[in-house]
């Protein structure tokens, strides 16, 4: 048993003193499991159909992903989510120095110097 298997945990209660710190720690485990559940399902019905292989493919990967692997998974889907719901970018901001570093929409507009160099630019 490994030293995230041990931290993280496959059941809802042995997730390593983190339940701890997040009240009801096991109902929001299980809706973060049935969210898990629902990518799993649209990805194999987009991928399989929804026939019998489709579903014993479904029930298989539900179970090595649920309950087997849930300390792999579980940080890998909320990554996925963090990508598809745009926080990275919120993330690499903060983690880039902000927006008057470089980053963020001064650094795209130019605090509007850079867009009117380019109209005298284009003017002359």
């Amino acid at each position: 048993m490994g030293f995230m298997q041990t931290l993280l945990g496959t059941g809802l209660s042995s997730m390593g003193g983190i339940c701890g710190l997040i009240p009801y720690c096991e109902l929001v485990l299980l809706g973060f499991k049935i969210v898990i559940l629902m990518f799993i399902v649209g990805w194999v019905r987009s991928h399989l159909g929804g026939g019998l292989v489709a579903t014993i493919v479904m029930l298989f990967l539900g179970y090595l992903a649920l309950f087997q692997y849930f300390y792999v998974f579980g940080p890998i889907t909320i990554l996925y989510l963090l990508v598809i719901m745009g926080a990275t970018g919120i993330i690499q901001d903060f983690a880039f120095g902000g927006g008057e570093y470089g980053v963020g929409w001064r650094a795209h507009a130019g605090g509007g110097n850079l867009i009117a160099n380019r109209l005298r630019e284009g003017e002359e």
